[in-house]
C-alpha cells in the first residue's frame, strides 16, 4: 500500500508553544466564564469573535502559502466529496465565504437572542459586560497573532494537506460554536438556567481544539476486531461485494490520491 504522512504535527518547542497557545485562547472565556461570572452571553460573543478572527487569520495563511507553494489544491482544489467528478474552484473560495457566512448569521442570530432575552427581564443571564467582552476578545486575538507568527517561519515547508486540516479544524470551531448559540440560549430562554449546559461547552470546546494540535490515529489497516464487528453489520455488507477491510484499504488509496493532486505544483498540473 502506498503510503502517506498526513500530519504535519510539529514537535519540541514549537509543538509545545502552539499547545500552550491553544489552551491560552480557550483558557480565555473558561476562567470567565468560570470564575469571572460572565454572562453566556459575553462568554459566546467572546467564542464568536474567535470564530471571526481565527477564519480571517487562516484566509492570511492560505494566502501566504499559496503564494510560497504554487500546488494545485490552492487553484483547483479536490474535495473529499468531489474527488470522482473532478475539481472546484479555488481553496480560499471554497473556505473563507462559508465561514464568513456562517459567523455573520451567528452574530445576528445571537445579537437578536440577547436583545429579546434582555428584553424580558433576563438580562443578567445573557447581557453583554462590554468591559469584560473588550478584555476577552483582546487576550483571545493576541494568542491567535501568536500562534499565526509561529507558523510563518516554516510555511513554505507545510504541505497544502497541512492547511486543509487547518480549514478543517476550524469549521469544526465554526459548527461547534454554532450549535451552542442555538441550543444554549434556547435552553436560557426556556429553563432561565445554563450552569450546567456551558460548563459541557466549554470543556467540550476546549478538547476539540487541543485534538487539533495533538497526533491523530491513522492506522494503515483496520483493527481485526473493527473489521469483524462492521463485517456482521447489515449496511456494512453494501460496500460493492467488498469486505470493510477492503473497503478501508480502497477508501484509504483514493483519499491519498486525492491529496496527492492537490500537492502538485500548479505550474505542473496546468
Amino acid at each position: 500500500m502506498q503510503s502517506w504522512v498526513p500530519h504535519d504535527t510539529a514537535t519540541g518547542v514549537k509543538g509545545l508553544t502552539q499547545l500552550l497557545t491553544s489552551l491560552g485562547v480557550n483558557a480565555v472565556p473558561a476562567v470567565g466564564w468560570f470564575f469571572e461570572g460572565w454572562s453566556s452571553g459575553t462568554t459566546l460573543a467572546t467564542y464568536w469573535f474567535e470564530n471571526v478572527a481565527a477564519s480571517l487569520f487562516l484566509a492570511l495563511k492560505i494566502l501566504l502559502h499559496r503564494r510560497l507553494v504554487p500546488c494545485r489544491g490552492h487553484f483547483k482544489y479536490v474535495a473529499r466529496a468531489e474527488a470522482k467528478r473532478g475539481p472546484s474552484g479555488t481553496y480560499l473560495s471554497a473556505f473563507l465565504p462559508f465561514s464568513l457566512i456562517f459567523s455573520a448569521a451567528h452574530g445576528i442570530f445571537l445579537a437578536a437572542i440577547i436583545g429579546m432575552l434582555t428584553a424580558k427581564g433576563k438580562g443578567d443571564l445573557v447581557g453583554l459586560d462590554w468591559h469584560s467582552l473588550g478584555v476577552g476578545c483582546g487576550l483571545v486575538l493576541v494568542f491567535l497573532t501568536l500562534d499565526f507568527l509561529l507558523d510563518l517561519p516554516g510555511l513554505k515547508n507545510k504541505t497544502f494537506f497541512w492547511i486543509e486540516q487547518k480549514a478543517d479544524a476550524n469549521m469544526l470551531r465554526v459548527a461547534v460554536v454554532h450549535l451552542v448559540i442555538i441550543f444554549g440560549m434556547f435552553a436560557v430562554a426556556m429553563t432561565g438556567s445554563n450552569q450546567a449546559l456551558f460548563a459541557v461547552f466549554v470543556v467540550l470546546k476546549t478538547m476539540c481544539d487541543l485534538s487539533t494540535v495533538l497526533p491523530q490515529w491513522n492506522p494503515e489497516e483496520p483493527p481485526k476486531w473493527l473489521c469483524k464487528l462492521m463485517d456482521k453489520v447489515p449496511s456494512a455488507q453494501e460496500y460493492k461485494g467488498l469486505t470493510f477491510a477492503e473497503f478501508w484499504r480502497k477508501d484509504k488509496q483514493e483519499e491519498i490520491a486525492r491529496r496527492l493532486a492537490n500537492e502538485k505544483p500548479w505550474f505542473a498540473a496546468k
